[in-house]
């Protein structure tokens, strides 16, 4: 069994290998299927070199009525007969500063650039191209990525296309056509390896110390070293790594996609993504695009930390990131794209700090923002909550101007509030969250103690309707030692304290349920009473009654 699965194995790596090779498929066939209305003169016309081959044509696959072949017949035709003209690859996205060098001289790479054979395209520092070949085949080529055009040939009409591309340093993915006949080809070289491929998605780098990599997205690549023995075969979901002179290495499992803990919607400046930490990534690869096959590379760099900062020249609008780990080899794993939504204009006003206003004060009852210089805001919307994530949101307004009268009836407390500028109903995204206390200033009251019973009487000033008094006891004045508290609402007007010892008292003014208070009042001292004295008092008292 072991035989017979190696054995295949075998003949999957011939096959997937046979791009490699630099023969022509001369010797190979071509199969055609016949549709309504072919027949073998429009066919050879259309196909062949010559319209010599009509007559060998019809002998080769034993047409007897060449003018009438039912559809669907398959006919055979020999890889030397068919038309072969030089191809050309053209440009569907670049930006930034890219050349292509062409008869010892650089010229900048532009979408109306034509590529040809013995072409060699150098992308730039913080750039991309994307090169379509004339199979519809494509090449996403990264920054400071340098590739040559060793061979663009194409049979005719048939579709086949033979491409042959040198990575001299830099990085390159390749979506691949699925293989239309034995002509077709597409070989991806570097000065440490070859790889070929049809129908996949895989990616090539090469290092500046010729050290390659090789990973493979989807389908299956043929990878050889220096040495055309030395080939093996990688399939999706699996990487290798080819030093100059050497054999490729046993390709291993791709560290797996990152897992995203961002938002799809990013308002704030700057921009974060962030995804949690792969076990054995030693790096991260960022990658930005305004296309979701990230055919457009707009930005992309490398860290090793799992949050990055996008780029804040990014105009509002979706986009798409790519984000795969790096292992201690150097190949890179899985991506992960994710679809994000980016609203930074207008931009937010900066809000003027404040931590207290007051319903009593007009001084201090308006909030208020600066816009930022570079937004011509035509109005503002505010936000006022009771948390922090604002899922209590107690006051939303559109306003004309750059600041806001909080209301009389707004209950007392603490608060969160935030701005978003607007421009044509365009809604920006939302400023820094502030905190405030929405108070008033309480009058301080008076506390009275009468101290002529038995008890002292203390009595204070009458309150308003919902708010509380506070009451302390202590043994000094600095009020260090407490020995009781008493809280009161606005319907107990006093209160007896025994007055069996020298004590001190003080009282404030309180709002209940917040942190709105007066201050304390006066210090009020009671005199420790001599009970005998009161006693002797009574009884003289009651001898001249009676």
């Amino acid at each position: 069994m072991r035989f017979i699965m190696g054995f295949i194995l075998y003949l999957c790596v011939v096959q997937l290998s046979y791009g490699i090779e630099n023969k022509q498929p001369q010797n190979k066939t071509w199969v055609y299927v016949v549709s309504n209305g072919d027949n073998l003169w429009n066919i050879t016309s259309k196909f062949l070199k010559k319209i010599d081959y009509y007559t060998e044509l019809q002998k080769l696959n034993n047409i007897k009525y060449p003018k009438r072949i039912n559809p669907g017949t398959v006919l055979r035709i020999p890889m030397k007969w068919l038309k072969h003209s030089p191809a050309t690859a053209s440009i569907s996205f670049q930006q930034g500063n890219n050349y292509y060098f062409r008869n010892q001289k650089l010229h900048p790479l532009t979408l109306a650039t034509k590529l040809v054979l013995g072409d060699e395209i150098r992308i730039g520092d913080n750039a991309s191209a994307t090169v379509v070949f004339a199979d519809k085949s494509e090449m996403v080529l990264f920054k400071n990525t340098i590739i040559s055009f060793d061979h663009l040939s194409s049979y005719g009409k048939t579709g086949m296309v033979d491409t042959r591309i040198r990575v001299i340093q830099g990085k390159v993915e390749t979506n691949a056509q699925k293989n239309k006949g034995p002509g077709s080809r597409l070989d991806i070289s570097t000065p440490s390896a070859i790889s070929s491929v049809r129908g996949t998605q895989y990616r090539v780098s090469n290092s500046s110390e010729n050290v390659s990599t090789v990973e493979v997205i989807e389908g299956e690549v043929a990878v050889a070293g220096d040495k055309p023995n030395n080939i093996i075969s990688v399939t999706a979901g699996l990487g290798t790594r080819i030093e100059k002179g050497q054999a490729p290495s046993k390709p291993v499992e791709l560290l797996p996609a990152p897992k995203i803990t961002t938002k799809n919607q990013l308002f704030e400046i700057p921009p974060i993504i962030t995804w949690q930490a792969i076990s054995n990534a030693r790096r991260y690869n960022i990658t930005l695009s305004d296309n979701k096959q990230f055919k457009s590379i707009l930005w992309q760099t490398l860290t090793d930390d799992t949050k990055i900062e996008l780029p804040n020249k990014l105009a509002d609008g979706k986009y798409w990131y790519r984000i795969s780990a790096i292992d201690s080899l150097g190949i890179e794993g899985i991506p992960v794209d994710t679809p994000f939504t980016l609203n930074l204009f207008p931009y937010a006003p900066v809000l003027n700090n404040t931590t207290e206003r007051f319903n009593n004060n007009s001084s201090n009852k308006s909030l208020s923002w600066t816009a930022d210089n570079k937004t011509n805001a035509d109005s503002y919307l505010i936000e006022v909550a009771k948390d922090k994530s604002f899922t209590q949101e107690v006051l939303k307004k559109r306003l004309k101007s750059a600041q806001f009268t909080l209301p009389d009836s707004l209950p007392f407390g603490e608060y969160y509030w935030r701005v978003s500028a607007i421009i044509n109903n365009d809604q920006g995204p939302a400023s820094s969250i502030y905190q405030f206390n929405w108070a008033t200033k309480l009058n301080q009251p008076s506390c009275f103690v009468d101290e002529a019973s038995s008890t002292n009487d203390i009595t204070w000033t009458v309150l308003e309707q919902n708010h509380n008094i506070t009451i302390q006891l202590a043994q000094d004045s600095q009020f260090n030692n407490i020995i009781n508290e008493y809280s009161f609402d606005d319907k107990t007007t006093h209160l007896n304290v025994p007055a069996d010892q020298e004590l001190f008292l003080r009282c404030r003014v309180v709002i209940p349920n917040s942190k709105i208070t007066s201050q304390w009042s006066e210090k009020q001292h009671i005199t420790q009473i001599d009970k005998s004295i009161i006693s002797l008092f009574g009884f003289m008292l009651l001898i001249i009654l009676i």
